[in-house]
């Protein structure tokens, strides 16, 4: 959790209240609806770069609102009980009172993150506009309070232009807003859409790379010599089967388990021509999870990944197990180090974490320990 992803808009924010206050003070005007526009900007900002859900963000504009309200005052007069200038009086306290607002809301907003999938719940540029209500609301209630307290005092003219000018400056916030969050979209879609179109060239490549193709035609043509032909011709059609796989899921964001386990074990049989008696692989996923989804050739890649990173030998064989528990699909294999170290980019499980974080904003785990290696890949 990054508890400082804010500071400098806090502090910007803060001096700006502590300005305007100042500046009021000085035209001798009242600084009231322009510190409260402002400050549910503050608020709408922080959320929105935590991505809460707009209701969250409704809630935190009419609760600061109200808390800043008296916690302004109670510091106003605090401050007003030592020898300082009564001009400088309300910009001090303006500022402390921005600045408890703004940590306030950041904290609650980073700590409610960190336990919840807000990424789902973020604002879209539809719900935004139900803010508009919201902000405007809070305004009419401040202009409520002002002509409460001042009675006749407030012609009824000046109080509908400045109903009319702050409902204006909700409209201009809001649509600022809705317009960063329509940016932010778009460019998430462009981002989602181009880590997608290289994941499928990237586990496509991984297939289709001359070392598998080398490898799998010696593997057909040792049991056309050796053996007999039923078994290459079972062989043959699991090679078409893995190939099959690709082509069928490259438009897919998902795949059924069920699916994505047969695909594997079409590419374990590949792999156990080579490797009889060196590679294990065990498998304890329930029915009901089969039914479940995953991105395509996650569970393969992580087994091509465990091959490629360690030795497999009948003295020393490789094991991978694969189960799941409650909304995750849990690979582990035993490290057996190779003699020679084998230079890895990364690619295949970085864009196999991208691909989750884009379709389900679910994160992809890993778990490294001295005799073991684990992946935990979401079940969606």
């Amino acid at each position: 959790m990054k508890i400082s992803k804010n500071t400098w808009l806090i502090h910007i924010f803060a001096v700006l209240h502590a300005s305007v206050c100042l500046a009021c003070n000085f035209l001798n005007i009242a600084d009231d609806l322009m510190l409260t526009l402002l400050t549910m900007f503050l608020v709408l900002l922080i959320c929105l770069r935590w991505r809460m859900s707009p209701m969250f963000v409704g809630i935190a504009a009419i609760t600061v609102n109200i808390a800043g309200y008296f916690v302004g005052m109670g510091l106003a007069m605090f401050f007003g009980l030592f020898s300082l200038h009564e001009v400088i009086v309300n910009p001090i306290a303006t500022f402390i009172c921005t600045e408890l607002i703004g940590w306030t809301t950041e904290l609650i907003a980073s700590r409610y993150s960190a336990r919840h999938e807000t990424s789902s719940a973020a604002p879209d540029s539809k719900s935004m506009r139900n803010l508009l209500v919201v902000f405007v609301a809070i305004i009419v209630l401040r202009l409520t309070l002002i002509f409460v307290q001042n009675g006749a005092d407030v012609p009824r003219k000046f109080l509908i232009e400045m109903i009319l000018d702050y409902v204006f400056s909700c409209v201009i916030i809001v649509w600022m807003a809705e317009y960063a969050v329509q940016s932010r979209e778009a460019a998430e879609k462009a981002a989602a859409e181009a880590n997608l179109a290289y994941y499928r060239y990237m586990k496509l490549k991984q297939q289709v790379n001359p070392h598998f193709l080398f490898n799998s035609l010696n593997s057909l043509d040792y049991l056309i010599l050796e053996k007999s032909p039923e078994e290459a011709s079972t062989y043959t059609h699991k090679l078409a089967s893995v190939y099959r796989y690709l082509i069928n899921s490259e438009e897919e964001k998902t795949v059924p388990l069920r699916e994505e386990m047969e695909f594997m074990n079409s590419y374990l049989d590949l792999q156990k021509l080579r490797f009889p008696k060196g590679l294990r692989v065990e498998v304890d996923i329930p029915e009901e999870d089969l039914q479940r989804s995953v991105v395509p050739c996650s569970v393969q890649l992580l087994l091509e990944n465990a091959m490629k990173h360690n030795s497999v030998t009948e003295e020393n064989p490789l094991v991978v197990r694969i189960h799941t528990t409650k909304n995750s699909v849990v690979v582990t294999n035993n490290l057996v180090p190779k003699l020679t170290t084998v230079q890895s980019s990364g690619l295949g499980l970085r864009y196999l974490r991208q691909q989750y974080k884009d379709i389900s904003g679910k994160s992809v785990i890993v778990k490294p320990t001295e005799d073991s290696y684990t992946v935990i890949i979401p079940l969606i």
